[in-house]
């Protein structure tokens, strides 16, 4: 997720109008001996730049980060214990300052890069859903706002792409972006569920919480494509405009 953000980020300059990396990108030449622990230690040392912003360049603090809209899960008939239609909108992530880059690996003449990375404070995301489906054999319904911390949030994003000459200049064209995570512990509140019916709303979060491992469990596949998806076209942006020698140098 962190490699991300600073895409994210980078999306902001390369709007702007250039084909160049902004100033604070720590960049690593494809030739270094240990390109991988580079790109590690390069990832790790840019982070914090472009989690906290920078006004020249108008990009702005990425913790909290926001996104407008993410359709989590969708009904299924496939006979799962999990079978609803979520969605969030208008959701702070906060926490992602404390991530550490524990492994990175860049292959870049086969356009691929990967890393992983875990995070050493819960992870706190807030904003509005809409749920209507079955967790577990019990109805869920509501529209309102939610909290959810996640504990020992640890992601795995594998970037896959092509090559493509354009005008003289080398790009990597993303072709898919995997995004997987693991989490130790979660606690969600989803508030107004049941029309506000406070009876059956407490008991459903208390239920949610009780087994928020079998819930995850059911959830993961649905979460992991759609983080994918949305993750995938902020990296097609910046490889799409910025040549991949700008990127990783020669």
């Amino acid at each position: 997720m962190i490699f991300l953000m600073i895409l994210f980020g980078l999306t902001h300059c390369v709007f702007g109008g250039g084909k160049e990396v902004p100033p604070g990108v720590v960049l690593c030449s494809r030739k270094h001996p240990k390109i991988n622990d580079c790109v590690r230690n390069a990832i790790q040392e840019t982070m914090p730049k472009f989690i906290s912003g920078i006004k020249s360049l108008d990009i702005p603090s990425l913790d909290p980060f926001h996104v407008d809209n993410l359709i989590i899960d969708s009904k299924r008939d496939d006979g799962s214990p999990v079978s609803i239609d979520l969605s969030w909108h208008n959701v702070n992530i906060k926490g992602i300052k404390s991530a550490k880059i524990t492994s990175a690996k860049a292959d870049w003449d086969n356009n691929m890069v990967s890393f992983e990375a875990a995070l050493t404070e819960p992870v706190d995301i807030t904003g509005n859903y809409n749920i209507d489906g079955i967790i577990l054999i019990l109805p869920i319904k509501g529209t309102g706002t939610f909290d959810l911390k996640l504990e020992g949030f640890r992601a795995h994003i594998k970037v896959h792409g092509k090559e493509e000459m354009r005008d003289g200049d080398k790009y990597m064209m993303v072709d898919r972006l995997a995004f997987t995570f693991d989490i130790d512990h979660m606690e969600v509140h989803y508030y107004n569920l049941f029309n506000g019916d406070p009876v059956l709303g407490e008991s459903m979060n208390s239920f949610l919480n009780d087994n928020w491992r079998d819930i995850i469990a059911e959830m993961t596949p649905s979460v992991e494509a759609s983080f994918s998806k949305y993750f995938e076209q902020v990296a097609r942006k910046v490889f799409d405009h910025i040549p991949i020698d700008k990127i990783a140098l020669p």
